[in-house]
């Protein structure tokens, strides 16, 4: 069995690197992130293997080993984790955190009015948004919807989505995601399965396995043959293969 003190100790050195390397030195801090989670998700692959079970029920049976996975992706924010926090009130949240301009978004909104209507925009800052598209809420004052990342984003700028009420008296701003070229989205085609330690993993068509840095597949499960569009994160909780950012996944042949 790992034991938890060697997971912390990679965490901690991991963390406090990130935290305080110099800027000149951040490719060879995120090399050794990386390399340092990828060793702790073999470690776990082991344990679990001589425990005789599959990765997700040995962290089932080791919550406390589980909970310092998470505590450690919250606390230098790496992607595929979203720790639950107390209801903020009204809040908008943009998925994913990386884009391209013509690639879609989805809005998630609490805390509005019931069956109003509302108009959505987009920008560098809620200053200068443009605007998309209107929306009507949900009974219960709450908005789910996609829409399209403006063809003016500008890779390199952050973009920021706001809903306002018809009356201008309630303007829900998004946190800003991150807006890329398309050349540097990457595709990959496959079939999801249960390789993952603490992500969705994929097994590519081209062999190579690969982690989803989310934790919402919607309806697909694996088994399922998906296409995926995203960006190749540089440092991940997800610990094996090669992380994707998801920017989009659809049904594959």
């Amino acid at each position: 069995m790992l034991p938890r003190r060697t997971l912390l100790t990679i965490a901690l050195i991991t963390a406090g690197l990130v935290a305080t390397a110099p800027v000149v030195a951040q490719e060879t801090v995120l090399d050794r992130a990386r390399d340092a989670l990828q060793q702790a998700g073999e470690h776990i692959e082991d344990a679990a293997r001589d425990a005789g079970r599959d990765v997700s029920g040995y962290l089932a049976d080791n919550p406390d080993l589980n909970r310092d996975l998470f505590d450690f992706g919250n606390r230098i924010g790496l992607p595929g984790f979203d720790e639950a926090r107390p209801n903020p009130g009204p809040v908008l949240v943009a998925a994913p955190d990386t884009v391209a301009a013509g690639t879609r978004v989805r809005l998630s909104a609490t805390g509005l009015a019931g069956d109003e209507t509302v108009t959505i925009a987009a920008g560098r800052s809620t200053d200068n948004a443009e605007r998309l598209q209107t929306a009507t809420t949900t009974a219960r004052g709450a908005l789910d919807t996609v829409v399209s990342v403006p063809e003016s984003a500008s890779p390199g700028e952050p973009l920021v989505f706001t809903v306002e009420t018809g009356d201008r008296r309630l303007r829900l701003a998004s946190g800003p995601v991150k807006v890329v070229a398309a050349t540097d989205l990457v595709t990959v085609i496959g079939t999801l399965s249960n390789e993952g330690v603490t992500c969705p993993a994929l097994r590519g068509d081209d062999g190579e396995l690969y982690t989803l840095a989310t934790r919402d597949l919607g309806s697909f499960a694996a088994g399922d043959r998906v296409k995926v569009t995203g960006t190749v994160a540089e440092v991940s909780i997800c610990m094996q293969g090669t992380t994707v950012a998801i920017t989009a996944i659809t049904a594959a042949p």
